[in-house]
C-alpha cells in the first residue's frame, strides 16, 4: 500500500476540520431552531456566525437574527442583517419573504431612500414618481440611532447614549404606516456636511447609526 504524502494528510485533516465545523454548526442550528428561550437561541445563532463559516447554516443564522430584532422593534440592526442577507446569502436562500421583511425593516427605521433604492435592485420595480421624490433637495439632516416600535427601548438607547456623552438624542415619535415607531435621532443639520461632521464623533466609539434627511 503507497504511503500518504505530507500534503495529502494536511488535506484530510483540513477536510477533516470543516466537516466537523459543519456537522456542529447544523447541530447547533437545530437547536436553536426548536429552543423556546430566545436568548439561548440567540446565543447558538451568533456562534455559528462567528464561526464565520459561510455555510447555509451561516446565512440562515443570519437571517434568524434578523427575524428576532424585528420582531422585538430593533428595525436599524434588523435592516443591517436582512440586507446582508438579501444581497451577499446563496441565491437559493433568498426569498420573497426574506426581501419583504428587508423592505418593512427599512421603512421602520425611516430609510426611505434606502428602501427604494433596494426595492430597484432587489425587485427592478420603483415609480417615477417615487424617483421625483428621492431627488428633492433636504433642508434637515441628522443622525439616527434606532427605531423601536416600543418607546421603552427607545428610552434605553437614549440613556446608554447619555451616558456615554452624547447629550445631543432625543427620542421622535412618528406614525408610520399606521403603526407607532420611535426614533432616536440627534438634533437637525441645515447640510449632509454637518451631519457627516458629527457622525465622526460615533464612528470612534463604534455607535451603531445611519445619516438620514428630510
Amino acid at each position: 500500500m503507497r504511503k500518504l504524502t505530507k500534503s495529502t494528510l494536511i488535506f484530510c485533516c483540513l477536510l477533516s476540520v470543516v466537516f466537523c465545523q459543519t456537522s456542529d454548526n447544523a447541530i447547533m442550528y437545530q437547536q436553536a431552531v426548536n429552543t423556546v428561550d430566545a436568548k439561548k437561541a440567540s446565543k447558538l445563532y451568533d456562534k455559528i456566525i462567528d464561526s464565520n463559516e459561510k455555510s447555509d447554516y451561516y446565512w440562515l443564522s443570519i437571517l434568524k437574527k434578523a427575524e428576532m430584532k424585528y420582531a422585538i422593534g430593533s428595525y436599524i440592526s434588523a435592516s443591517s442583517l436582512f440586507k446582508e442577507f438579501n444581497i451577499l446569502a446563496p441565491s437559493h436562500l433568498i426569498t420573497e419573504d426574506s426581501k419583504e421583511l428587508f423592505f418593512k425593516s427599512l421603512s421602520a427605521a425611516g430609510q426611505t431612500d434606502s428602501l427604494k433604492v433596494y426595492q430597484r435592485k432587489l425587485k427592478g420595480s420603483v415609480s417615477s414618481k417615487q424617483t421625483k421624490i428621492s431627488s428633492k433637495k433636504k433642508n434637515n439632516w441628522f443622525l439616527q440611532f434606532g427605531a423601536y416600535s416600543k418607546k421603552e427601548s427607545a428610552s434605553i438607547l437614549k440613556e446608554s447614549l447619555f451616558e456615554d456623552g452624547f447629550l445631543d438624542v432625543q427620542v421622535s415619535q412618528v406614525l408610520n404606516r399606521g403603526k407607532m415607531i420611535y426614533y432616536v435621532r440627534s438634533s437637525n443639520f441645515k447640510s449632509y456636511a454637518q451631519a457627516e461632521k458629527q457622525a465622526l464623533k460615533f464612528k470612534s466609539k463604534d455607535i451603531e447609526f445611519i445619516i438620514s434627511g428630510y
